[in-house]
């Protein structure tokens, strides 16, 4: 009964910290007061924190309307209203939740964290909430507790210099939910240990609480102000358990508008940033990107160091794989990521001729180009040694010459692998310190060296945010689902299948074409911050009328 009666008192409890983390409109800068994570304990499992209340508010509320007009929208809307029902005003009117007492130039955080000190495992939520009027939040902790705990009797409690108001369903009976106001903060917590969880929070020491925290403070610092929410996750939470790649913390971000949502990421490296710094290495990629196939809806550039990416990635790369290159005596970190330099850029775009009823595992290694078709230019450190690679992977066929060694062909530094639906070709050019590829046709990699020699034009973001995309830190990529849409809608109905099976299968890309189409741009770019790993992820609408 007490699992039950918990159960629903936290969920009430994130119910209005939904609500209340999302205040209105500001009216000038940050008020003065503490930031919510003042009140945190340091070893939170996760915690939600929004720096500054209004402009969360007005950020979701314009992302709310954009998104308000996409396929499936109409389930967020009534997801608001069911929330405006239940706790009785907006949470993104800015009126209604000043009204309700909360103070919109500060902060307010939810976190979830194990309770100290019990016998048994238990776990407490506390919620911080900034105060603007303290009667009307305090009635409005009251209504939640009597209507969606049936908690309707109040009363205090005296812990140390701290009085916290108490609600609980009878006389004699577990609190369902408390809270007390401490420097114009609000501490609230749900369950039958939450008069102890909001006196811990009350006379928390500011050197014990997450704010003091180094793995919070370099989170925050790479972060920026460019997000107005944040989901931090510190080393040795037990969210974290078994997850390799964030195990000394991560905080994810997020910002909006009308014109799209901005998603960061900041893994925090610990005692494993000295590898990591070797990534950094400085290339040149855009100025490539930008000679690339002008028609491809994706594109990639990596400016950080190939070899030292190698050395944390290849472990992916599967057995089979590697046993493929090991036949023609390929190693692919010593033969292939050691050869190359930074700057690498690459595009990909779908293949005319797709056929998603033939696409399997086993059909994209035998020809890969019947998935992508793809374009790169590829810095090299040894032109020589990247020839040497090439000849392993596809040697120039010799004539018979009586046991004597022919010389080689004319074009001894263009390689080719024919494929069922075309050919992989590339050329090292000794000159450039480079390598041009291309997967297509045949033809394909003529019509990139031709915009390599500066004829024609490439490719180009779709918008200014995109572009920065491409630019800067360790690599980036661009999307651009304008022309990725009107990609899979050039293709055969018969690339779907026939019958009942592709009736479906056509179906179901529509539902991913249609809110595509409304977007104009997905960027992601990644760099180096001080102790950590930071990812933007961008994703714009499209201007209002726009279809490919």
């Amino acid at each position: 009964m007490e699992a039950v009666v918990l159960g629903r008192a936290t969920a009430a409890l994130v119910l209005a910290a939904a609500a209340l983390a999302l205040p209105g409109c500001t009216c000038g800068g940050r008020q003065a007061g503490p930031p919510p994570e003042r009140f945190l304990p340091a070893k939170v499992d996760a915690a939600v924190i929004v720096p500054e209340a209004g402009r969360a508010a007005r950020e979701l509320a314009a992302l709310h309307a954009t998104i308000a007009g996409f396929p499936g929208a109409p389930e967020l809307v009534q997801a608001r209203g069911a929330l405006t029902a239940q706790l009785g005003f907006d949470p993104l009117d800015p009126d209604a939740l000043e009204g309700a007492g909360v103070e919109p130039r500060r902060g307010a955080a939810v976190a979830a964290y194990p309770l100290p000190g019990r016998a048994e495992p238990a776990a407490a939520a506390l919620l911080v909430l900034p105060v603007r009027d303290a009667d009307r939040l305090g009635d409005l902790f009251a209504r939640i507790a009597r209507d969606r705990l049936g908690a309707g009797l109040r009363s205090s409690e005296l812990r140390g210099e701290t009085s916290v108001v108490v609600f609980s369903p009878a006389p004699g009976t577990p609190p369902a939910l408390a809270y007390a106001v401490v420097e114009r903060t609000a501490l609230v917590a749900a369950g039958p240990f939450a008069v102890d969880v909001v006196a811990a929070a009350a006379t928390r020491r500011i050197d014990e609480s997450l704010a003091a925290t180094p793995a919070w403070k370099t989170a925050r610092a790479a972060l920026g102000e460019r997000y107005a929410a944040i989901l931090f996750a510190p080393p040795g939470s037990r969210r974290l358990a078994g997850l390799w790649a964030v195990k000394d913390g991560i905080a994810l971000a997020t910002s909006g508008s009308a014109a799209g949502a901005r998603l960061g990421a900041v893994v925090l490296l610990g005692d494993r940033e000295p590898s990591f710094r070797e990534l950094s290495a400085g290339g040149a990629a855009a100025r490539l990107v930008g000679r690339l196939d002008p028609g491809a809806p994706l594109a990639l550039r990596w400016d950080g160091d190939p070899s030292a990416l190698g050395r944390k990635l290849l472990f992916l790369l599967p057995a089979r794989e590697r046993a493929r290159l090991g036949a023609r005596g390929v190693d692919p970190q010593r033969d292939v990521l050691d050869v190359l330099a930074p700057g690498a850029a690459a595009v990909l775009s779908i293949p005319p001729n797709l056929d998603l009823t033939t696409v399997s595992e086993d059909t994209a290694r035998t020809d890969p180009l019947l998935v992508a078709r793809f374009e790169a230019v590829l810095p090299v450190k040894d032109p020589a040694a990247a020839l040497a690679v090439s000849e392993r992977l596809a040697p120039h066929p010799r004539r018979a010459g009586r046991g004597r060694a022919q010389p080689a062909p004319a074009d001894a530094k263009t390689f080719r692998i024919a494929t069922p639906s075309g050919e992989i070709a590339w050329r090292v050019d000794e000159a450039e310190r480079r390598i041009a590829l291309a997967g297509g046709p045949t033809g394909a990699l003529a019509l990139l060296e031709a915009r390599l020699a500066g004829d024609g034009r490439g490719f180009e973001a779709p918008t200014m945010v995109s572009a920065a995309a491409l630019q800067g830190g360790l690599g980036g990529a661009v999307l651009d689902p304008q022309r990725l849409v009107a990609s899979v809608r050039r293709l055969p109905d018969d690339a779907f299948g026939t019958g009942p099976s592709g009736f479906v299968v056509r179906s179901v890309v529509d539902r991913f074409l249609e809110p595509a189409a409304r977007l104009s741009a997905v960027s992601l770019q990644a760099e180096l911050a001080d102790g950590a790993l930071v990812l933007a992820l961008d994703v714009e609408a499209a201007a209002p009328g726009a279809r490919p």
